[in-house]
């Protein structure tokens, strides 16, 4: 699985981070060494970040496995916020 936090850091201050939004990306391996297909989730985000149960859903079908990380991140984010 795949995990991208989102984070704001006031005046730059790591210690002062707070989480505004998380994706979740997991292969549901159905793909192949070529391509891959994800379930995507998105948390609540924002001030509603920690409200339980998933803000919006996707899926990524037949992606291609050489592409960048942030490739599928871009899809990721496509297939969930249509």
């Amino acid at each position: 699985m795949i995990v991208v936090k989102i984070e704001l850091w006031p005046l730059g201050d790591q210690s002062k981070a707070r989480t505004l939004g998380i994706a979740n990306i997991a292969n549901d391996g159905t793909g192949d060494p070529s391509n891959g297909n994800y379930k995507v989730a998105l948390s609540h985000a924002g001030k509603f970040f920690g409200k339980p149960g998933v803000y919006k859903s996707g899926e990524v079908k037949n992606f291609n496995r050489s592409l960048s990380p942030y490739h599928l991140l871009m899809r990721a984010l496509q297939a969930c916020l249509k």
